[in-house]
């Protein structure tokens, strides 16, 4: 457990700035490769990027990379055919990007890190992404606060191995738990005795959480690695008539939005908006090219969204 939190500290530090760029934005040709669009999520980031391309009169292709290494490898070769000058990754594995952004390095490409994490080694200007161990922090202590005495037993529901987006919102999460407990009750308590592997997605979430339900029926809650896996042990609660399981997720799905404003069992999502992501990725391209100096990493603020703020953030008509 401390090699993992060395790793996730040492990974999300904050970096020096750097400058780089020096033509008009709208000179640039822009890449976007996302990790999938199988997900509310991606495909509302990927719909912003274009508009926000769009209105600003920016060269653009984007290409989805289907989970597949690979195919990210093969997107990325074909920008640089293409003749972007910039290319903007949603990461499929953070040390399986690596090479892509080696290729762009050759090519004199820029390239800007979108949402997902990559490894310190790549070649890359900027990351751009929510301070994911900080999400998992805010809503593991709404869960902890939830719970109060009560002894929590967790599942944690997650997207893919070796995701360090997931990581940090798992670890996040386990961390805000304890923390709350140990400042309010002068103890932990807290057993894992669960974990399933849900794709990101709904109905892969779905099956997860039926198969986590089967091997640990005593949990009372589940943490989800993002709001789409959280509808999906949703669904596999009820269907089962477990509505006393407590369910959180991240990133801010207006659909988790629409159950917390409800109340019941879906708690708490931690807010990473698909949308101000996109925009601050062509926000940090911008001052790029116009040269100035932006940072290696850029955090969006993080927001655990329940009961309490809810109305701040819930709105039926947004585009996720």
């Amino acid at each position: 457990m401390r090699k993992v939190l060395f790793t996730l500290l040492a990974m999300f530090a904050l970096c020096p700035a750097v400058v780089l760029g020096g033509q008009p934005v709208n000179r640039q040709k822009i890449g976007l490769t996302m990790q999938t669009l199988n997900g509310a999520y991606f495909s509302a980031q990927e719909e912003t990027f274009i508009k926000l391309c769009k209105e600003k009169g920016i060269e653009y292709v984007t290409a989805d990379a289907n989970g597949d290494t690979n195919a990210e490898l093969a997107n990325v070769e074909n920008f640089i055919t293409e003749g972007c000058t910039v290319v903007v990754i949603n990461p499929v594995h953070p040390e399986g990007t690596i090479e892509a952004t080696r290729k762009c390095a050759e090519a004199g490409v820029a390239v800007f890190i979108m949402d997902n994490s990559i490894s310190p080694r790549a070649n890359y200007v900027s990351m751009i992404q929510s301070d994911n161990y900080a999400l998992g922090t805010l809503v593991g202590a709404d869960i902890g606060a939830h719970f109060g005495r009560k002894n929590i037993v967790l599942g944690f529901l997650s997207g893919n191995t070796g995701n360090t987006l997931g990581l940090a919102r798992r670890m996040g999460a386990l961390a805000g738990i304890v923390e709350y407990q140990l400042e309010t009750h002068g103890r932990s308590a807290v057993d894992i005795a669960t974990q399933g592997w849900g794709g990101w997605n709904q109905a892969d979430g779905q099956k997860a959480a039926e198969n986590m339900l089967t091997a640990a029926p005593e949990i009372n809650c589940i943490f989800a690695e993002n709001d789409d896996m959280a509808l999906g042990a949703r669904e596999a609660c009820l269907a089962i008539g477990r509505d006393d399981i407590v369910i959180c997720g991240a990133d801010g799905n207006k659909t988790m939005y629409g159950l917390i404003k409800q109340g019941g069992q879906m708690l708490a999502t931690g807010r990473n908006d698909p949308s101000e992501c996109a925009a601050k990725v062509i926000e940090t391209i911008e001052k790029w090219s116009g040269g100035e100096p932006v940072q290696k990493l850029v955090y969006l603020t993080p927001v655990s969204v329940s009961a309490r703020n809810i109305a701040t953030y819930y709105n039926p008509n947004s585009a996720f």
